[in-house]
């Protein structure tokens, strides 16, 4: 934004530049110019939402758009601002409802929801033709075929997995979603046989030991981990392994946090020059719910596998505390906490279910590829549930370790996805003050949902950021977590 020296410049301004309404006869040239009649502005991105979306609230006494052009869906809606650092955002989307009006003195109030296209248009593409290939080159065809995204705008993670499926006139992004669980990162993962040697249980701790007629210790033990997240952020659509979202270096084919060097802080007092960096408001969310992830089986789950080719029956467990080590993490913790390690020493959750290798193998050889069977890798498509189900349970059971969210001047670079480093002020007295920052809750949080609120009268924006992460601690600091 252009600084004028006779005005102070504020961390929080912004300046909204067009909002351009296109009528649905001519999308060539905008119908008109709703910057004059726009009153707020919120717009959403979340890492469970398969499209972005956007309310506007209109004040119009002059044009009565509503009934003159008139507003009947569908409408394309360009929005672009330019922030506090002079950077410019657009972003575009399509009228799908008109809410809360109120006609009152020749003047029309009410509120447009607003979608990306993508997100409009899939409620009417339905699938049903067989998909087969790599699971993430499916998907990028889904979207690009389907959908028209082009490629560019589809951040897809390579994966290790294979699918082949009728879809039965699914949505693509009923489709994609119903992939997500299923789908194995060529980076993080390893497609293999669960180890069939019986599970020990781990050491004996002087706790009660507690008394279960499901014995783990007589189950082959599934390692691995699993699981993939399907949004969309302005930038794109994005198709990736949980891993490599909480990730930060290349080891889990990760990013770092896009503040690294210069953390978003809450200060107790507001003192000195703003800062785009300071933290306005934090409210903790739900922490600690050992309850629900233990019925969830995100510590510990035994799965029972009945093979329907050979009328084999199999019991697996999972446990986290085994597979703390092999996924990616945010926080500083090295393992499991105690008390939840103890708690995943007997599952808490019991599944079953039908494997069938045959399903897509039309050749005459052995359709598993496992080695107890035999298989040469022969079938493209086998039964991968071993490999999944209770790993991406598991995974993404334990993303909400902790949530949080802040409030913050506007960040308009920010996206859904992202990782954010936070600085939370440690709350000790100050003679027993060793540390300035929380050294458990403060750290590296990803970005679940994202909340951009303008004010366009008066030139501001705050972003609203819901963060979670999966363990405690500063990277780089030890955690007490022990």
């Amino acid at each position: 934004m252009a600084e004028d020296p006779n005005e102070k410049i504020y961390a929080s301004e912004c300046e909204c530049r067009q909002i351009a309404l296109y009528s649905i006869k001519d999308e060539n040239k905008p119908y008109a110019n709703l910057l004059g009649m726009a009153v707020t502005f919120q717009y959403h991105e979340d890492i469970f939402w398969p499209s972005y979306g956007a309310t506007m609230t209109i004040v119009d006494n002059q044009e009565n758009l509503i009934s003159s052009m008139p507003i009947q869906g569908f409408e394309k809606v360009v929005v672009e601002f330019e922030d506090v650092v002079g950077e410019t955002y657009s972003y575009a989307f399509r009228v799908w409802t008109v809410q809360n009006r109120i006609t009152r003195e020749r003047r029309n109030t009410y509120t447009l929801g607003l979608i990306s296209e993508e997100g409009l248009r899939n409620e009417g593409v339905r699938i049903n033709t067989i998909i087969e290939g790599n699971t993430s080159a499916q998907v990028k065809k889904l979207l690009s075929e389907y959908l028209k995204v082009p490629v560019g705008k589809i951040d897809a993670e390579k994966s290790a997995t294979s699918i082949k499926i009728l879809p039965t006139k699914k949505t693509p992004f009923s489709l994609i979603r119903s992939l997500q669980q299923k789908t194995v990162s060529e980076r993080t993962g390893k497609i293999g046989a669960a180890k069939n040697s019986p599970d020990k249980g781990g050491a004996e701790t002087s706790r009660t030991v507690t008394k279960t007629d499901v014995n783990p210790e007589i189950a082959a033990k599934a390692t691995g981990t699993a699981g993939y997240l399907f949004f969309q952020t302005r930038k794109g659509h994005v198709f990736r392994s949980i891993d490599s979202l909480v990730s930060s270096d290349n080891e889990f084919n990760g990013k770092p946090p896009v503040n690294l060097e210069d953390p978003f802080f809450m200060q107790g007092a507001k003192s000195g020059e703003e800062s785009r960096k300071r933290i306005q408001e934090i409210v903790f969310g739900n922490e600690l719910n050992i309850m629900k992830k233990m019925r969830e089986g995100a510590y510990s789950s035994l799965c029972c596998f009945f093979n329907i080719n050979t009328h084999e029956y199999e019991e697996q467990v999972y446990r986290l505390s085994d597979m703390w080590k092999d996924m990616a993490h945010m926080g500083s913790q090295t393992k499991l906490g105690g008390g939840q390690e103890y708690l995943s020493k007997y599952p808490s959750r019991v599944m079953s279910t039908i494997v069938n290798h045959e399903n897509h193998y039309m050749g005459s050889e052995v359709a598993s590829n496992e080695d107890k069977h035999g298989g040469d890798g022969d079938n493209s498509y086998p039964d991968w549930q071993k490999q999944f189900l209770a790993q991406g349970i598991s995974r993404l059971g334990i993303l909400f370790n902790q949530e949080l969210s802040i409030s913050l001047t506007g960040h308009l670079e920010l996206c859904a996805g992202d990782k954010v480093e936070v600085r939370i002020p440690n709350q000790k007295p100050d003679d027993e003050l060793r540390a300035v920052w929380d050294p458990e809750h403060s750290g590296t949080y990803l970005i679940k949902n994202l909340n951009h609120q303008f004010n366009i009268p008066g030139k501001s924006v705050y972003t609203v950021l819901q963060l979670i992460r999966d363990s405690c601690g500063i990277k780089d600091q030890e955690s007490n977590v022990k």
